[in-house]
């Protein structure tokens, strides 16, 4: 594009349009410029120009010194919580224990599945069936009298048909209060007393598992005084003979325990029975397997051995309204 006009001066076009001369720009630039011409007469890319050192644009960017804008820590997607309260993952509602289940008043596990309701229909004499049933299915070598020298009489049991309420835990003290009665004694009175002979509970609360006897005990230590101590015998972690030692110094209003250990320490003389007035026994509650107190063939076997010890029956014989002794189910 040279000498397009006659002014005695090289004419040059540059890329954006504008016209100079070349007194106006050094050899370098001018040979650049004269490239950048050609390129567009012939419609190729212009090559990029090499970026020349120029300040900073007021406009475009921030002066020297200026805060840049901080980067958001909030991730692509997500909410950024207030005040650290975010939307987590919650492990369920309103109970503590994170699976949705509720939860006794005692801290353990328990729901409707644990819970074999149809005990609490069963009258004296449906219980004293539901016992023959049970004792039959383990011993059927046994003849008809050998039977019912290991089935109690239903004389024994006590009707407690009238506790409607589930028979879980949390109602277990309402219960007590109901049918543990002496006369002359508040129900609350008599289940916070014992007998100063030590060792001689009033009352036997027989559970299938050692697990189980625990969760009983924490319930019923509302009644436990210093002179009344709610026991717990079972085999798990403790020794017969430290079992043995503490029943023979100790006070015991109510014995809470598994049948076998129960009945070590009742033929041992540790746990006396002169002064026994009830024995009730965990039907209600059933484990993982849903298996009861009647269900498991060991655990029956010391149940059964339980009722026939000598003086037992004889004990639960004979109690009236006001004097609540016998065999009940819980």
């Amino acid at each position: 594009m040279d000498d397009d006009y006659d002014s005695g001066e090289d004419i040059i076009a540059t890329s954006n349009g504008a016209v100079t001369t070349t007194n106006e720009l050094s050899r370098r630039k001018r040979k650049r410029a004269k490239k950048e011409a050609a390129q567009l007469e012939e419609g190729r890319p212009e090559a990029p120009a090499k970026k020349l050192r120029t300040s900073p644009d007021a406009e475009s960017a921030p002066a020297k010194g200026s805060n840049k804008p901080k980067k958001s820590n909030t991730k692509t997607g997500g909410k950024q919580d207030v005040k650290g309260k975010g939307k987590g993952k919650g492990k369920g509602k309103g109970n503590g224990n994170g699976n949705g289940k509720p939860m006794a008043k005692d801290g353990g596990k328990e729901d409707a599945s644990s819970i074999d309701g149809s005990i609490a229909m069963m009258d004296p004499k449906i219980m004293a069936d539901f016992v023959a049933q049970r004792v039959q299915k383990f011993n059927k070598d046994l003849s008809t009298v050998e039977l019912g020298d290991h089935i109690p009489s239903e004389s024994i049991y006590i009707d407690t048909t009238s506790h409607t309420a589930e028979r879980s835990l949390q109602n277990l003290c309402e219960y007590m209060e109901k049918f543990c009665t002496k006369k002359g004694q508040s129900s609350i009175s008599h289940l916070k007393s014992s007998p100063k002979a030590v060792g001689s509970p009033h009352t036997i609360f027989v559970t299938p598992a050692a697990l189980r006897a625990a969760d009983v005990v924490r319930i019923l230590r509302k009644y436990q005084t210093t002179d009344s101590q709610i026991a717990k015998f079972f085999a798990k972690h403790v020794k017969l003979s430290e079992h043995i030692e503490y029943a023979k110094k100790t006070r015991i209003g109510i014995a809470v325990g598994t049948p076998a250990r129960l009945v070590d320490l009742i033929k041992d003389g540790a746990v006396q029975i002169k002064y026994l007035q009830r024995v009730v026994l965990d039907v209600s509650y059933l484990d993982a397997k849903k298996r009861g107190l009647w269900d498991i063939k060991e655990v029956q076997d010391k149940l059964v051995e339980l009722l026939a010890v000598e003086g037992v029956r004889r004990r639960l014989e004979g109690g009236g309204e006001e004097d609540s002794r016998g065999l009940m189910f819980y």
